[in-house]
């Protein structure tokens, strides 16, 4: 019996190893789309700068056309000023130009405003470009790193289940059946060894006579507060 739990000690110890494989593995992909789902995030704010850009390139285009309008009609009424016959007539004319030319003024200072906005969105462009350019080469080399120790991850796993295979060999069908019931109930924990006079699964005080059952290691004992399977190794 104490080859036994000998065994099954053994076999705790690698499946909490195995597990500990698995849990690394699964993150792995999690961990490549986190650094995918960043450069795509990166990518769409560079979208957004680049449609910000056409927008405002948009509107000084329209500026510009009402400004030339306003121009054309500046002229058109300056030309006018010489054919009038009255000076009311003079006056409402001069009245209408000085009103084209403020409007033209207000214009000049929105294009300009535009073209500041303009300057403002290439700088931000360049700067996530350059961002995105260099954090690219990071993740590139991240996620070489990352597909590197899951080829690596596997060959472990497979080595110890390997291991695990010709480990159960030696178990008894029906107690290996109870050891993986325990298992899967008990967040992977079977086998618990004693910690301080407790069960190191839930803690519970065992008491002298049990103790001194354990140490003999004659026969299976669980733990009458988890169920587990409890075993004694010097401590």
């Amino acid at each position: 019996m104490k080859e036994t739990l000998d065994i099954l000690f053994r076999l705790q110890k690698l499946d909490d190893e195995i597990d500990a494989l698995e849990k690394e593995k699964a993150k792995i992909p999690v961990d490549k789309e986190e650094i995918g789902g960043k450069v795509k995030e990166m990518e769409e704010a560079i979208q957004k700068i680049k449609e910000e850009s056409l927008d405002v390139a948009k509107l000084r285009d329209e500026e510009e056309i009402d400004l030339k309008q306003i121009g054309e009609q500046i002229s058109r009424f300056q030309s006018q000023l010489y054919q009038v016959k009255t000076n009311r007539e003079y006056e409402s004319l001069q009245h209408e130009i000085d009103a084209l030319k403020e409007k033209s003024s207000k214009i000049e200072d929105k294009i300009l405003e535009l073209l500041e906005n303009t300057e403002r969105i290439a700088a931000a462009a360049a700067a996530e470009e350059k961002s995105l350019g260099e954090y690219r080469v990071e993740a590139g080399k991240s996620i070489a790193e990352l597909e590197a120790r899951d080829r690596q991850l596997a060959e472990q796993l497979a080595a110890k289940r390997s291991e695990r295979e010709k480990l159960i060999v030696d178990i008894d069908r029906a107690l290996l059946a109870r050891y993986d019931r325990i298992r899967e109930k008990k967040a992977g924990m079977a086998v618990a060894v004693v910690r301080n006079g407790a069960c190191g699964g839930c803690f519970r005080r065992i008491p002298p006579q049990e103790t001194q059952e354990l140490k003999k290691m004659e026969r299976i004992i669980t733990c009458e507060g988890c169920g587990r399977i409890i075993v004694w190794r010097d401590e």
